[in-house]
């Protein structure tokens, strides 16, 4: 059934709120105001983390951790110090009863990190996706399952391809990330030489309610 015009002026205020809410999250990375972020997520016990690379951060209590806690420990004084993971090719649907909402990003960024051993200032490239479960409280729209799938990272110096083959070294494998609380619920996007691109984060469809994508991106 084609959707009524106030439908549709619905569907397009509530996708209006989400990408705001999204680059609110953008900002606050590149300002490292890391302790605005907890509070864009649902006040509910079954919100997550999941970052390439750590695992999943459970509850409200994980989400605090990953963001704040890990974020400002890695960035001591802040000098030297950003996150830059712009957003592009946005697909958001609203579940057509209002409640819930999928959106998909691929987002080129780039970081100012410090070495792990040498404590000086580095520059990567980090190029990755967000896919998101949006849920709406009290009529605002909050992050509810937030995953962050990595696409590539290299130093300033090297490119993906090199690094892929030499590895990272110090600089990742041993910047001080916390122990998640579970293994993630994807299988590794990160590029590999001997890899090929997949569509396991497809692009989100319509949908009427929560039930009809419940195991939307979800590892079989």
């Amino acid at each position: 059934m084609e959707p009524t015009f106030e439908q549709k002026v619905k569907e397009l205020w509530d996708v209006q709120e989400i990408k705001k809410l999204m680059a609110r999250y953008v900002y606050y990375g590149y300002g490292r105001a890391w302790e605005n972020v907890p509070g864009m997520f649902a006040d509910r016990d079954d919100i997550w983390i999941d970052c390439e690379g750590f695992g999943v951060f459970d509850g409200p209590k994980g989400i605090e951790k990953f963001f704040v806690e890990w974020h400002h420990s890695m960035e001591g004084d802040g000098k030297g110090m950003f996150a830059l993971h712009l957003l592009t090719t946005d697909i958001v649907e609203v579940a057509a009863d209002g409640k819930t909402a999928r959106g998909l990003w691929l987002s080129p960024g780039a970081e100012g990190r410090k070495d792990a051993g040498t404590k000086e200032p580095e520059a990567f490239w980090v190029w990755g996706m967000y896919a998101i479960d949006f849920i709406k409280v009290n009529g605002e729209w909050k992050f509810w399952h937030f995953r962050i799938p990595h696409l590539l990272l290299c130093d300033y110096h090297h490119s993906w391809v090199e690094l892929d083959r030499v590895k990272l070294g110090s600089q990742i494998a041993n910047d001080g990330r916390p122990e998640a609380d579970r293994s993630s619920t994807f299988e590794p996007t990160f590029f590999g030489c001997e890899k090929t691109t997949n569509m396991f984060f497809e692009p989100p469809r319509r949908y009427n309610s929560e039930e009809d994508l419940k195991d939307f991106w979800v590892k079989k």
